[in-house]
């Protein structure tokens, strides 16, 4: 009878174990600099279509959410530092990052576009932009497009945030930015002086810009992926994705 008294014990305390491990928070990590994807308010506090997501997915995975800022340039080292457990960071999946981390499947897919000064006659093709600066951010898919296209006929000029960028194009420091449609519409929209306006169209490439953005995981985590792949086809059928989105963009974000 003791036997089975401590039998019963051990199973209930390794019961107990498994709903406290189900219950720790997952800390996802957001750059808070790329709106409207994820900004930080005057309060300090991340904001924006990924941050909402990220509550969304974490609500399906029942485990509570902690959503952090991780500077850009910094992201993928602090997840591989176990500083978070996740990114949403707007971070498209490529066969180069896919070396160092994991990723969930596709929770959205944005195309990116030029965005150049409103007098401009840049219009998006390599002859355009043959001569001239275009800016990017740091270590993205914009900026290995750039080099990918126009290496050979444009210079490259790099950023840490999206912002500096923008300042940068409005100053006329550069002669045309790239990055995604979502920020390049909202640059557009937010220019009370009409000094920029996008060019072309959007900016395809399947090698660069891969299937979509997922969300970056440590290689090892395998339990965590199958939660979020199940909670981002669940916020996708049912249209919780598309109400998020309808927040923040005017276009289909679905994957």
């Amino acid at each position: 009878m003791k036997r089975l008294s401590m039998g019963v014990a051990a199973l209930l305390l390794l019961a107990s174990c498994g709903v406290a491990a189900a219950q720790e928070p997952v800390r996802i990590a957001t750059e808070g600099a790329y709106p409207p994807f994820n900004f930080t308010q005057p309060d300090g506090k991340v904001a924006g279509l990924e941050v909402d997501l990220a509550n969304a997915l974490c609500e399906r995975m029942k485990r509570p959410c902690t959503v952090v800022a991780q500077d850009w340039d910094g992201i993928i080292p602090g997840l591989l530092a176990k500083k978070y457990d996740a990114i949403m960071a707007t971070m498209n999946i490529t066969p180069e990052r896919a070396k160092a981390i994991g990723f969930s499947i596709p929770y959205m897919v944005v195309p990116a576009y030029f965005v150049a000064p409103a007098a401009s006659t840049i219009d998006g093709s390599p002859a355009s932009l043959r001569g001239k600066t275009v800016g990017a951010q740091t270590s993205t898919t914009h900026s290995r497009y750039v080099e990918k296209h126009l290496g050979d006929t444009a210079t490259l000029k790099t950023y840490d945030t999206a912002s500096n960028l923008l300042a940068d194009l409005k100053a006329g420091r550069i002669d045309a930015a790239i990055t995604t449609g979502a920020t390049a519409s909202d640059w557009v929209k937010g220019d009370a002086a009409k000094s920029i306006k996008l060019v072309g169209q959007p900016v395809v490439d399947t090698d660069v810009f891969g299937p979509g953005i997922g969300v970056g995981l440590r290689q090892e985590d395998a339990a965590l992926k199958q939660a979020f792949d199940t909670a981002i086809r669940s916020v996708v059928q049912d249209g919780t994705l598309a109400r998020i989105a309808a927040r923040y963009v005017d276009f289909s974000i679905t994957p």
